[in-house]
């Protein structure tokens, strides 16, 4: 479409929308006449208000009213009138500053980004963990806590820790926890979470682990921990951060918002198609292609980038805001965002 829209058009269409983002009301003739490079009158403007909205880019809140986009008018803007806005020196140090932190748990750091990218983009910050198909193995450890419990404590490649507290129907020695946790380690390392638990499962099928008391204990311990590691989880941040939105300013509108938010499936869903592109992507309302389980897609806009380690796209990172959302300034903290995060995982 965008071939067959005149320059005067699109620069009316670009007007609207930078002015819509800006105050979240419908766009009327005689603001855009005001801002046109040039001199164009308030009715030749309505004209070709009326074009784009019969081209579906446009549409009329109130017979009154001006216009705001579609969601096709805002994915034309993105695609191709969207003017991406560079970060500033002391804003790249700021996101560097709060996303490396003092702890060096993977879990933290992912939480810390989650909450910078909300502070910085005044949206939803999120942050996909790795999944089973990613976390690479490294060790186990098992310590004792009390009578009949102990703590399971799993650590990745990446530097992901997960512990889980199991309980035992028997006490057992330092040296035995040693020996199953070296069980556990020389049986499962380097290989992915989904692998070794693929593993442990065959291993106690097998009739030969009965035999041996510690092997089997190696076996369920290790199934616990494992089990009990994120798969795919998404560390959300900033929700109330709505509220202060025109679009969500109503209770009931927020709720539906919150409520789309933490079905975690649908936002890993829409973050997972981001594995699958280099940089920046951009869903835009129905763009995201999730109309057919959320009512309320056309609300908002989701910005969204993968972080590597080792050259491996291992998890995405991104910001979900209203659909007007400041695409010139949010793209660029997400993207740097998600080169830092990689830089930080490899150190």
């Amino acid at each position: 479409m965008i071939n067959t829209i005149s320059e005067r058009h699109l620069d009316i269409l670009d007007i609207l929308i930078s002015d819509y983002i800006a105050s979240a009301m419908p766009v009327g003739s005689r603001v855009i006449a005001k801002k046109y490079p040039g001199h164009l009158s308030p009715a030749t403007v309505r004209n070709v208000m009326s074009d784009l909205t019969e081209m579906g880019l446009l549409k009329q809140p109130h017979i009154s009213a001006g216009r705001v986009p579609t969601c096709a008018g805002m994915r034309m803007y993105v695609d191709a009138l969207l003017k991406r806005r560079e970060l500033s020196e002391q804003e790249m140090g700021a996101i560097r500053e709060r996303c490396a932190g003092d702890e060096h748990e993977i879990g933290s750091i992912l939480s810390r980004t989650s909450k910078m990218l909300a502070r910085v983009s005044h949206y939803v910050g999120l942050v996909v963990t790795p999944g089973a198909n990613r976390v690479i193995f490294k060790q186990i450890q098992f310590m004792p806590l009390s009578v009949n419990r102990i703590l399971g404590i799993f650590v990745s490649r990446d530097g992901l820790v997960q512990n889980r507290l199991i309980e035992i129907s028997e006490d057992l020695s330092y040296t035995e926890l040693d020996r199953i946790a070296n069980y556990c380690n020389n049986f499962l390392m380097g290989l992915t979470l989904e692998e070794a638990l693929a593993k442990v499962e065959r291993e106690l099928q097998a009739e030969y682990v009965d035999y041996d008391r510690l092997l089997k204990k190696a076996m369920v311990f290790s199934k616990m921990v494992l089990s009990g590691v994120p798969d795919g989880d998404v560390v959300i941040d900033g929700q109330f951060q709505l509220l202060d939105l025109p679009e969500f300013s109503e209770s009931e509108k927020f709720r539906n918002m919150v409520r789309e938010l933490d079905e975690k499936r649908k936002v890993l869903k829409l973050l997972e198609r981001v594995h699958k592109s280099e940089g920046v992507k951009i869903f835009v309302g129905t763009n995201s292609d999730l109309e057919t389980e959320t009512e309320n897609i056309d609300s908002f806009g989701v910005i969204g980038a993968p972080y590597h380690k080792d050259g491996k796209v291992i998890g995405t990172l991104g910001v979900i805001g209203p659909i007007r959302m400041d695409y010139s300034r949010v793209v660029p903290i997400v993207d740097f965002t998600a080169k830092v995060l990689g830089d930080i995982l490899e150190s």
